[in-house]
């Protein structure tokens, strides 16, 4: 995804739609989308509890090259140049190497609340992310994202992608399912039940 722009039309005569890889003059509009889908993963990831900064840690994260919220991992569905949709995918196997940084940061709080847990699996392409604003949702936006995810880990190789899905978010369970996700495993994140879910591709 990292690799290619896709322009797509997301169903208005006069929209502009463009799936392009993230830039770092993306923060501002990025870690807003990202704190709206994974609430309290967000101060797991910071390793800490106050809300602006653990914003700012994020945003730092987003712009550095190494971790799992680099830009070089994000996604974004751009709609008459403003960010509309957001998408974080990475490859399983390198999940712990992206996670060191962020455990790894300098102050970050040992408070077992903000344990990071490995959420996805070598041989994976994983979906950490997919966040729409909702602005623009209903738009066709996430399926478009979710399609160039699937597609992005089909090109490089992977034969099986994923996802995690809060359990009682039965909304997108039953999407997911649609897509043809099944669930394989449950985690336990930041005192949250999720499904883990898997398609071959």
């Amino acid at each position: 995804m990292n690799d290619s722009n896709m322009s797509i039309n997301a169903g208005s005569e006069e929209a502009r739609s463009l799936i392009r890889p993230a830039r770092k003059e993306d923060v501002d509009q990025v870690i807003p989308l990202l704190y709206q889908a994974i609430g309290d993963i967000a101060y797991a990831l910071a390793g800490e509890g106050e809300h602006e900064e653990a914003m700012r840690i994020l945003q730092q994260f987003f712009v550095q090259e190494d971790n799992r919220i680099s830009y070089r991992n994000v996604t974004v569905m751009e709609q008459n140049e403003v960010v509309a949709g957001i998408l974080v995918a990475y490859d399983g196997s390198e999940a712990d190497l992206l996670d060191e940084p962020i455990r790894n940061r300098p102050g970050r709080s040992q408070d077992e609340k903000y344990a990071l847990v490995k959420e996805t699996r070598p041989g994976e392409y994983y979906l950490d992310t997919l966040s729409v604003s909702e602005a623009y949702q209903g738009q066709g936006i996430g399926r478009a994202l979710m399609a160039a995810f699937e597609e992005k880990g089909r090109t490089l190789g992977h034969k099986q992608v994923s996802l995690i899905v809060e359990r009682d978010n039965g909304r997108a369970l039953m999407l997911y399912e649609r897509q043809g996700y099944v669930k394989d495993d449950v985690l336990v994140i930041a005192g949250h039940e999720y499904s883990h879910m898997v398609k071959p591709v």
